[in-house]
C-alpha cells in the first residue's frame, strides 16, 4: 500500500508527528509512506526512515503578496501533477485544517482525516471521505500515534512513542560539547526577559559551559547576538542553517535550554536533555516529548492563555512573568547533574 500523510507545519507539529511514523513503520512494513510538508520543513520530514519521498508545499511563501498568486497557481498544480503520478491507496491529513484537507485533495484519492469535534477546523471535514476521533489522550504526540494507528489499521504499540531519527552525518563547525540556547519563538507571548537570559547565559558560561543560541529570522538574530555579545563562552551562530545543518546541532548538542518552540521539541526527539519554559501553552499537550525533559510552568494567574499576544488583567501581566528565574536555574541545575559523565578524549 502507498500512503501519503499530510502534516504541513509547524515546527513542532513536523517533529510530533515522527513517533507515529515509526509506529507504523513497526506494524506495517508493507506500507510505502510519502509526506506532504511545507518546504521549510522539508529536510525533517524527509530524515525520517519511513518516508519514502517528501512533496514540497511552498503555501507560506506564495500566499503573499498578491503578485506572487500566478506563482501559487502554477505550483498547486504542478503539485497535484507530481501527487497524482504516485497512485496513491490511502490519504490521511494529520493537521485537521482546510489549507491541509484542501491540498489532500490534489492527490485525487479520498482523504482520512480528524473529526470535526476534534479537529482545529471543523470545515476540514467538509473534504474527508471517512473521520477518526481523537482519542482521549492529552498530548499531542499521542494523538497522532492513535490518529495513523485508526486510519490504516493497526494497534498502537505499548509504551512511548520513538522519534526513530538519527544524526546527519555532516561535518559541524562548533565545539565538540556543547549546549544550545532557544530564546526565540514566533509567538512573542513566549518570550521570555532578556535580562534573566542574559543572567543564565552569563553564569553557565563562566562555569565553562560552551553555549551555541542558533537563530532563524532578523530579530532572533538580534537577540541571540544581544545575548551573546561580550561572552567567550556564548556564540550566536553565524548564518542562518539549512534545516539538515540545524538537525546536526540539535541532534548533537549535550543539553538543551529554551522556551516553547519546535527546536527543543526536535532535540527531544534526538534524546537531547532539556529544560523547556512553559507560559502561555499547555506542557500537557505541547512538552517535549522525550526522556530527561525539564519543564517550569508559569505561575501567573492567567497561564496557560492559549494566546500569541497575552496581555490580562489591569496591570496587563504576560504569563512568562510568572516564569521565576530561580525556577529556571533549578531545574538547569537538575538537569545538568543528570547529564552522563562523558570519557576524556583520547591523548594525541
Amino acid at each position: 500500500m502507498r500512503l501519503l500523510v499530510v502534516k504541513m507545519s509547524s515546527f513542532g507539529d513536523v517533529v510530533h508527528t515522527f513517533p507515529a511514523l515509526t509506529d507504523l513503520r513497526a506494524a506495517r512494513p508493507d506500507v510505502e509512506v510519502d509526506w506532504l510538508v511545507e518546504e521549510g520543513f522539508a529536510d525533517m520530514a524527509a530524515a525520517h526512515p519511513t518516508v519514502r519521498a517528501v512533496h514540497r508545499v511552498a503555501l507560506r511563501r506564495l500566499r503573499w503578496p498578491p503578485t506572487r498568486w500566478p506563482a501559487l497557481i502554477a505550483h498547486r498544480a504542478s503539485l497535484k501533477h507530481a501527487l497524482r503520478a504516485r497512485r496513491y491507496d490511502m490519504v490521511v491529513d494529520l493537521q485537521g485544517l482546510v489549507k491541509s484537507a484542501v491540498m489532500a485533495k490534489l492527490a485525487g484519492v479520498p482523504v482520512t482525516g480528524i473529526a470535526p469535534a476534534s479537529a482545529r477546523e471543523p470545515a476540514s471535514a467538509r473534504f474527508y471521505a471517512r473521520t477518526f476521533p481523537l482519542v482521549d489522550q492529552p498530548h499531542a504526540v499521542e494523538k497522532l500515534r492513535h490518529l495513523l494507528a485508526d486510519a490504516v489499521g493497526y494497534a498502537v504499540p505499548a509504551g512511548k512513542g520513538k522519534a526513530g531519527l538519527t544524526v546527519p552525518d555532516m561535518p559541524l563547525l562548533v565545539p565538540e560539547e556543547y549546549g544550545i540556547v532557544v530564546p526565540s519563538t514566533s509567538w512573542p507571548s513566549k518570550l521570555w526577559a532578556e535580562e534573566s537570559w542574559r543572567r543564565l547565559i552569563i553564569e553557565l558560561s563562566s562555569a565553562g559551559r560552551k553555549l551555541i543560541i542558533p537563530w532563524g529570522g532578523e530579530r532572533e538574530e538580534e537577540r541571540a547576538r544581544h545575548l551573546s555579545a561580550g561572552l567567550a563562552g556564548a556564540e550566536a551562530l553565524s548564518r542562518r542553517m539549512t534545516g539538515a545543518e540545524l538537525m546536526r546541532l540539535v541532534g548533537g548538542a549535550r543539553f538543551a535550554i529554551g522556551v516553547d518552540t519546535g527546536l527543543m521539541q526536535l532535540a527531544a526527539a534526538y534524546g537531547v536533555p532539556g529544560v523547556t519554559l512553559f507560559g502561555p501553552t499547555d506542557p500537557a499537550r505541547t512538552a517535549p516529548y522525550g526522556e530527561s525533559q525539564h519543564i517550569v510552568r508559569s505561575t501567573g494567574a492567567f497561564a496557560p492563555c492559549l494566546q500569541e499576544e497575552c496581555t490580562h488583567g489591569p496591570d496587563k501581566a504576560r504569563c512568562m512573568d510568572g516564569v521565576s528565574y530561580e525556577a529556571v536555574r533549578a531545574e538547569v541545575d537538575a538537569m545538568l547533574a543528570g547529564l552522563p559523565v562523558q570519557a576524556p578524549p583520547p591523548p594525541a
